[in-house]
């Protein structure tokens, strides 16, 4: 390894990517969350390493070899995921979705990926992830292993011009590969992206180099002072994107208008992941989660439900009895104030089941049914009734109904990310 100092720094650069999501994610939840979250540090390192890329592969596609049309394709691809990484410019000046994209857009952003992709589980968006993991293990992992024991096939795709990656690269091509499966359903897929942007970033450096140097093929041989001349610039390169990242970051928290935006945005991820901990048997930090969110909001009957869960897991029934009775004296004196609210019923019902008092749960259930019937005979063309019914149909266990509901919400306003997103799910939990 020593004669090969930038083999070091790359393969030091994946574990440090590798063990430093690994450890947030086991005992640093917040960090883990800006570091996979959009507009935070995360994604804007993903960012600047795609553009690094294409700025880098544009340079190497200007040198004589074969690997020209293959680099200069690379470029324009790498140019495309920047453009879509920040919404086409919508991340940064804050311009409103076109209704067009609003409408067919799963995230409702201002890009094209998430027309097939997105927060949704969809038939096509697990095939696409396929392909795209095939594709990356195919190229990161196969193709150079292959060409390194001069497989006809491989020798042939180079002879056309198609660049390997060194092997070295291999580590964050494969596991980038695995986690875009989602296997583990914790934003892997943002550690995925990253893994993949900085590997195509040292690609495109270590081309360059090969290129000026006269080597014959990444893979060739390298001598001690090349090694660590690209070394060198591997560290520039990383620590300067890694730097720019953080300035970015900070520069775009700093505007009121985007700081309510990503502050909206970290408490939504506080949440979800919360859940996330919770399926994984950690409800000790699952519940330093709800509390930071019910710092803030005390009285969010469905965080003290989650955390009443919480803490019937964890053995501590008396938190749990003094929780569940928090969430339904808040939830009654809602109750009081409109008790024709099928939203107030269905919260009851909830409180009342976590707590095992079904009978009034029932009670509930039946009330929020009539009111949701009741609201469609009304109003058959409103699309916050349908919503509504759709969720109590739900509480009722049933769901081909519900879906039903959200389905008639979500085409009566498909621009709505609440009724798309109740839509996706209905029908997910049902294939």
């Amino acid at each position: 390894m020593l004669a090969n100092p930038h083999k070091a720094v790359i393969l030091i650069v994946f574990a440090m990517i590798l063990g430093g999501y690994t450890l947030m994610a086991f005992n640093y939840p917040l960090a883990y969350i800006w570091a996979t979250y959009e507009d935070l540090v995360g994604e804007w390192s993903q960012t600047y390493f795609f553009f690094a890329a294409a700025i880098l592969s544009v340079i190497v596609a200007q040198q004589k070899s074969r690997y020209r049309w293959f680099f200069a394709l690379l470029a324009i691809a790498c140019s495309y995921v920047v453009l879509e990484e920040i919404s086409w410019g919508q991340r940064i000046f804050g311009f409103e979705t076109p209704e067009f994209l609003k409408a067919r857009n799963l995230q409702g952003e201002a890009n094209l990926h998430n027309l097939f992709t997105g927060p949704h589980k969809t038939l096509l968006k697990d095939l696409i992830s396929i392909a795209v993991s095939v594709s990356i293990v195919g190229f990161g992992l196969l193709y150079p292993l292959l060409l390194s024991r001069k497989w006809k096939i491989a020798l042939w795709a180079d002879k056309l011009g198609v660049a390997a990656p060194p092997l070295v690269l291999a580590p964050f091509f494969t596991v980038a590969a695995f986690f875009e499966l989602k296997p583990l359903s914790f934003n892997e897929a943002e550690v995925a992206e990253l893994l993949i942007a900085v590997a195509l970033a040292m690609f495109a450096l270590h081309q360059l180099l090969v290129s000026r140097l006269g080597l014959v093929t990444p893979n060739t041989k390298w001598n001690r002072n090349d090694s660590l001349i690209l070394g060198r610039w591997l560290i520039i390169l990383l620590s300067s994107i890694v730097v720019a990242a953080a300035l970015t970051t900070a520069g775009f928290y700093s505007v009121p208008a985007n700081k309510a935006r990503v502050d909206n945005r970290i408490e939504n991820g506080i949440e979800k992941f919360a859940g996330r901990y919770e399926r994984y048997d950690r409800c000790d930090v699952a519940n330093k989660l709800y509390e930071m969110l019910l710092r803030k909001e005390p009285d969010r009957v469905y965080i003290l439900r989650k955390q009443a869960a919480c803490y019937a897991e964890l053995g501590e029934s008396g938190k749990f009895e003094e929780t569940v009775s928090k969430a339904i004296d808040i939830d009654l004196q809602k109750y009081n104030g409109e008790p024709w609210r099928a939203s107030v019923n269905q919260s009851l019902v909830r409180s009342y089941r976590l707590a095992g008092d079904a009978e009034r749960a029932d009670a509930h259930l039946a009330e929020a049914l009539d009111i949701g019937i009741s609201r469609i005979m009304s109003k058959p063309d409103s699309a916050s009734a349908a919503y509504s019914y759709g969720r109590t149909l739900r509480l009722a266990g049933r769901d081909e109904e519900a879906l039903e509901q959200f389905t008639r919400a979500y085409e009566m306003k498909p621009t709505s990310s609440r009724y798309r997103s109740a839509y996706f799910a209905a029908r997910a939990r049902l294939n």
